[in-house]
This record gives C-alpha cells, structure tokens and sequence, in this order.
C-alpha cells in the first residue's frame, strides 16, 4: 500500500521520481497549505514518499512559516481597517471563546497550541485579541521551528523501527 501511494504520488510530476529540487518543492507547496502545513507535509515527506529527512524537515517548515507570515501579514491590515471602522456591538460567541484562551495561555501559548488548532488559526486567535504583529510573528515562527524538529525527529526515529 505504501509504495502505491508513493508510486501514485510521484507520477503526478513528471521527473519528480529522483528528483530532490522537485520532490522538496512538492513538499514545500502542501506546506503551504492551511491545516496541512508542515505537521502534515513532513510525514507525508518521510513516511509515506520516503524522501531524506532533515530537506523535508526544513521545506515544511519554511514552507508553513511563509504561509502563515503572509497570513498575518493579511489579517494585522485587515484588522487595523476593521478597527477604525467598528461600532460598539456585542462580540460573537466564537470571538468570547477567543479571547478567553488568549487571555488564559497569551501569545506564546496559543501559538505552541497551533499544531492543534492550526497555525494560520492561532495567529488569527493572538491578533484578533489585540497582540502586536511582531510579537506573534516571533511565536509563531518559535512554535512551528519546534513542532517542526519535533515531529520530524520523532518520524526519524519511528522510521528505522517501522522498516
């Protein structure tokens, strides 16, 4: 099943097979993607296509640190005009439930928990609770540089004992 997945995967780029520019690019691009990210891309990197560990590790994680910058980049200037605009209404329950884990765990906590909540929703939940861009900025790239190493050091290890 393993190799038919791979076989199916690397038949969707022509010269991906072998090709390590391509392959990481692939990895790069899933990287980039809400809710795949690098903690989705780096096992399917190591496990499942079998590419060399430490390039995917690094890929993904650029990768996901590219989407997420470009993310936060969107929402601080969506929010700054969105700011100057508001009215005094009542804030949605999903914006309460918010600001309670921001205020509950802060910056670095809530962005620690993107490999739960998703890192793009995370940067989301610290700048729609008022953080500077700089400050999540900083945490966010914290968080994904260690979930990063982390789950890719633990696929490393758990390879050599799968096969």
């Amino acid at each position: 099943m393993l190799q038919e997945l791979q076989n199916v995967y690397l038949s969707l780029i022509p010269g991906l097979e072998g090709n390590l520019i391509l392959q990481l690019l692939s990895i790069f691009i899933l990287s980039l993607i809400p809710f795949i990210e690098s903690y989705g891309a780096i096992p399917l990197g190591i496990i499942i296509l079998g590419f060399p560990a430490i390039p995917v590790i690094v890929t993904a994680a650029v990768g996901n640190w590219v989407s997420v910058m470009a993310f936060i980049w969107i929402i601080s200037k969506l929010r700054s005009k969105v700011v100057n605009k508001k009215t005094n209404k009542e804030p949605s329950k999903r914006a309460i439930k918010a600001k309670r884990y921001f205020e509950k765990y802060g910056v670095p906590g809530v962005s620690l928990a993107g490999i739960l909540l998703a890192f793009h929703l995370s940067a989301g939940i610290a700048l729609a609770a008022g953080a500077k861009k700089s400050y999540v900025s900083l945490w966010i790239t914290i968080s994904i540089a260690v979930w990063s190493i982390v789950i890719g050091g633990l696929l490393m290890l758990g390879v050599e004992h799968l096969f």
